[in-house]
């Protein structure tokens, strides 16, 4: 119970540390820039505005690569998995396993 609510106030004191942060880099970080992406240009807006928006957009692209990374894991597992039991049902004099509980 103590190490939940002790859990819970670091937690809070993080966000918090972490939003004073966010608003103390906007201020130091507020001169208009304009990015210029080759084919595309896009409009001015404060130099913290874009550093954010490339970290959010870095941290998006890193859970949806590894999410792909787990999805092909677990099916290929599942591929073994069942390869492996229709294997050992085909052995002859054997009696097929039974199915476990789970996944």
């Amino acid at each position: 119970m103590i190490l939940g609510r002790l859990l819970r106030l670091l937690l809070l004191l993080l966000v918090l540390v972490a939003g004073v942060w966010g608003f103390l880099f906007s201020l130091a970080n507020s001169e208009p820039v304009a990015l210029d992406l080759v084919l595309l240009r896009l409009p001015e807006a404060a130099l913290s505005v874009w550093l954010v928006a490339a970290f959010i957009t870095g941290g998006l692209c890193g859970l949806a690569a590894g999410s792909v990374a787990i999805w092909r894991a677990r099916r290929a597992a599942t591929s073994a998995r069942s390869g492996a039991v229709a294997a050992v049902a085909t052995v002859p004099g054997r009696a097929p396993a039974p199915a476990s509980p789970g996944r």
